[in-house]
């Protein structure tokens, strides 16, 4: 029997053909300046209407970060204050923050929308930033990057803080972020994404997929993320069905899709990155787009101690005991900070005689026009070295950006995730060396 016989005949018996879902659609909502940069993620509030960002603008020789509110109806910007990672409320009243207002003293602040009115000092600011915020036993709940939460009581945390349970094989995991229920996060471990729960070691997936910061669906079924686009220097949204194990590719647009996070109603509200525009844009459906089964867990395992020439291949290992290699990128904000304090590093070990060399090596997406721009306004020296996207895969860095592996006599002993300071730079390596050879 033809298709079309078969059609008309359930429509006579009264059985109607399923509606074919309408497909993913995408609204350019809120472009950036032409100088203008986005440090780290950006947040969504619940109902789609307002964007919370840490705009990035260059001011001489020097970059600010500025949270900056934006009316996506209006255009109309209702809240800006020096600072970082925003992130709202479950009922989008309030914006967590880390400010920068005073030079001397940032705090963890909260904004009410309604009113205006700040909150200070909210919690020890080092507790951790990368907020993410949620609703756990109907009591406000701060998870931090580092693995530690706090409940609120009205604008004030709740201490001593609590830590993300450690579990056999993986610890706590690295740089979560909180269900809107506060029961499970996304973390990374070992490279993949793993959704896991936040006081034990039960109902655990392994996604097998490296990706960045991985924002949860408000009914707790999804997590969306960006991830490498396979065969192009760019990166598109994934949206992984935890209970089905099975992940959709929402976006396929020419450039570079980044840090997506769900509106109430099902949406995903990221930033775009590619020669046609630079913003924020909006899908829909993104439920429509065909799913697939995840990988097997252990496809994104990195090796657990890698070897200088398997990752750097076309470059012989430098000379040095110790080897710090910093992976980062043009478009990722905390690039230039690590860049300069990566150097200052490399330059005390060459003054003070220690036996380390620094070198740099591009994440798969920066532009070279964009790259020699930054390394040109900080003055950056170090030398840079090639690291093919194939061998991207085996350093974390498709995670987080900018990403720092350390190496000892050739083979990898560790990597930090993010941008390091002078200070725990020298201390990581200081601590590295043998006793004899440090001062």
């Amino acid at each position: 029997m033809k298709l079309t016989s078969l059609l008309v005949g359930l429509t006579l018996l009264g059985v109607q053909a399923a509606p074919r879902p309408a497909p993913v659609r995408f609204e350019r909502v809120y472009p950036l300046q032409p100088d203008e940069g986005v440090f780290a993620y950006a947040r969504i509030s619940p109902s789609g209407r307002l964007l919370a960002y840490a705009s990035e603008m260059p001011a001489g020789r020097r970059v600010t970060q500025t949270v900056t509110v934006v009316d996506l109806r209006t255009g109309q910007t209702l809240f800006t204050e020096p600072g970082i990672d925003a992130y709202w409320s479950n009922d989008g009243s309030r914006m967590i923050f880390r400010s920068a207002l005073n030079p001397a003293h940032d705090s963890v602040s909260i904004w009410h929308k309604d009113t205006g009115a700040l909150a200070r000092d909210v919690a020890p600011v080092s507790l951790g930033d990368y907020f993410s915020w949620s609703l756990r036993d109907g009591k406000d709940f701060i998870m931090t990057i580092q693995s530690r939460y706090y409940n609120l009581d009205g604008d004030r945390g709740v201490l001593p803080a609590g830590t993300v349970a450690s579990c056999a094989g993986i610890g706590t995991g690295d740089r979560p972020l909180i269900s809107k229920d506060g029961r499970r996060i996304t973390t990374f471990v070992r490279g993949a994404v793993v959704v896991r729960n936040v006081t034990d070691c039960q109902d655990m997936l392994n996604t097998g997929l490296q990706g960045a910061k991985a924002d949860f669906s408000w009914d707790g079924k999804y997590v969306a993320f960006h991830t490498a686009k396979p065969g192009s220097k760019a990166y598109e949204i994934s949206v992984v069905d935890i209970a089905r194990r099975t992940v959709r590719t929402v976006t396929d647009l020419p450039g570079s899709s980044l840090f997506p996070s769900w509106t109430q109603d099902g949406r995903l509200c990221f930033r775009y990155d590619g020669d046609d525009y630079r913003g924020f844009m909006m899908a829909s459906n993104v439920l429509s787009a065909p799913e697939r089964p995840l990988p097997a867990a252990s496809a994104a395992l990195v090796p657990a101690a890698p070897r200088w020439d398997e990752l750097f291949p076309e470059t012989p290992a430098p000379a040095h005991k110790i080897n710090v290699v910093l992976i980062w990128s043009s478009w990722s904000a905390h690039g230039p900070m690590a860049l300069a304090a990566l150097q200052q590093a490399d330059a005390y070990f060459r003054g003070h005689g220690v036996d380390a060399g620094a070198v740099t090596a591009l994440e798969l997406s920066s532009r070279r026009a964009d790259v020699d721009r930054v390394r040109q306004h900080e003055s950056i020296t170090l030398p840079e070295i090639p690291l093919a996207p194939e061998r991207l895969a085996f350093t974390e860095a498709l995670n987080q950006i900018p990403t720092t592996l350390l190496f000892r006599d050739g083979v990898q002993i560790d990597r930090r995730l993010g941008a390091q300071t002078y200070d725990q730079l020298r201390e990581w390596v200081t601590a590295a060396l043998p006793a004899h050879m440090t001062r």
